[in-house]
């Protein structure tokens, strides 16, 4: 699954998340971040499309319910694959190197 920088972008407010996030939710867990809810959800068609993200529920809010996400891709999941592409474009990866970065960057 390829996704882009926004979608990741978005799948990291999802993965980091604790619960499903509405788009006005995901908005405002975002850092930094200006986009409006018609983007969040062309972008989240988009990811339910890639089977990245399911609807989960409907969450009442402000009167209304909203469409809350949720991540069925793991994060895990998703390294595997980028490790899988980058390995079938002749990019080798030495994973004791990167397994070793990970651990000295969690040390701080």
């Amino acid at each position: 699954m390829k996704l882009t920088g926004k979608e990741v972008e978005i799948m990291t407010v999802l993965w980091n998340s604790e619960a499903p996030l509405t788009a006005t939710e995901i908005i405002e867990t975002s850092p930094n971040r200006t986009w409006h809810e018609r983007s969040i959800f062309v972008m989240m068609r988009s990811l339910i499309k890639k089977g990245a993200v399911v609807l989960d529920r409907y969450k009442p809010t402000a009167g209304k319910h909203a469409r809350a996400y949720k991540p069925i891709v793991t994060t895990e999941d998703y390294a595997m694959e980028v490790f899988q592409v980058m390995n079938a474009s002749g990019i080798k990866i030495d994973v004791d190197v990167l397994a070793d970065r990970l651990r000295k960057t969690k040390e701080g």
